[in-house]
Formats: structure tokens, C-alpha cells, sequence
């Protein structure tokens, strides 16, 4: 039996087949270009920060209200929530403790029905049989909204950028 044997010598002055992986010089270009790339999207992505705490400041105000009506169905009786924009400050019927609204939310806008022309505060109420007065809060920071509806028919509570 014949044996051939294979060397992992130098073929022609280059590298060895042997050593594999990467130089120092690449992994160093490798890590620029990786700097590079963060220096330019990390301002992007903090200036879309108060934009999604924003969506995350509607997003609760609709869990809010969907409880409202769950509960106003479950228990058979009429719940409330009443928001004052000046205070920034809104208060359950279930729940009557005051709670005050995300820093990140600056300015809030609202049409209901419920709403009185010398009432500046808002309220959406929710019927044992589903229905709702209906209305929009319009949560803001400084050219950014987002709305949280409510359809007076339904009750269905839906967010819309």
C-alpha cells in the first residue's frame, strides 16, 4: 500500500493553509465602519424616543378605557373617566384616585358629547349596554399627536397615529 502524504506547507510564498482568520488591520476596519454606522443612527433613534413614549402614553390611556367599558358591561352600570387637559390629570369612576398623564404628553386635546360649553374637563362614559358617549382625546408633545377614539355606538376603543 502506497501513502500519499499532503503537506500544509507554503504554496508559492503566500499564507499557509493552515492559518485562517483575520488580520488585525481587518477586524480594525470592521470596527470603524461599525463606528461610523452607530455615530449616525443613535441621534436618529433617541429623536424617535418621545414618539413611541407617546404611542405608549395612548396605548395605556386605551387599556384604560377598554377596563371602562369592560366593566361597565360586566357589573351592569355606567362608568366614567374624566380628564382635565389643564392638569393634565384623569380620574376613573372605578378607580377614583386621581392619575396624571406621562410627562412626555405636553398638550391634550378632546371632543366628547358629555362635553358642556363652560366644562373644560372631559368625560367618556360607558353604558351597561355597550354604548358610550363617544369622543377623541388627542394626546400631543410638541408637533407629534396621537388620538385614542372611542365610538359612541360600540364602545369600541381604537388608537390612531
Amino acid at each position: 500500500m502506497e501513502r500519499t502524504v499532503r503537506r500544509c506547507g507554503r504554496r508559492g510564498g503566500g499564507r499557509r493553509f493552515s492559518e485562517r482568520g483575520f488580520s488585525l488591520v481587518e477586524l480594525l476596519v470592521v470596527l470603524a465602519i461599525v463606528a461610523a454606522v452607530a455615530i449616525i443612527a443613535l441621534p436618529n433613534l433617541f429623536s424617535g424616543l418621545p414618539g413611541l413614549q407617546l404611542r405608549g402614553a395612548a396605548d395605556d390611556m386605551a387599556a384604560t378605557l377598554r377596563d371602562l367599558h369592560e366593566t361597565a358591561i360586566r357589573e351592569r352600570i355606567t362608568t366614567e373617566l374624566t380628564l382635565d387637559p389643564a392638569t393634565r390629570i384623569y380620574r376613573t369612576s372605578n378607580l377614583p384616585a386621581p392619575h396624571a398623564l406621562p410627562k412626555v404628553v405636553t398638550g391634550v386635546g378632546f371632543t366628547t358629547a358629555a362635553l358642556r360649553p363652560d366644562d373644560t374637563v372631559a368625560r367618556l362614559r360607558f353604558y351597561p349596554d355597550g354604548t358610550s358617549s363617544g369622543g377623541t382625546l388627542r394626546l400631543e408633545h410638541e408637533g407629534l399627536s396621537v388620538s385614542v377614539v372611542v365610538d359612541w355606538l360600540t364602545g369600541r376603543v381604537s388608537r390612531h397615529d
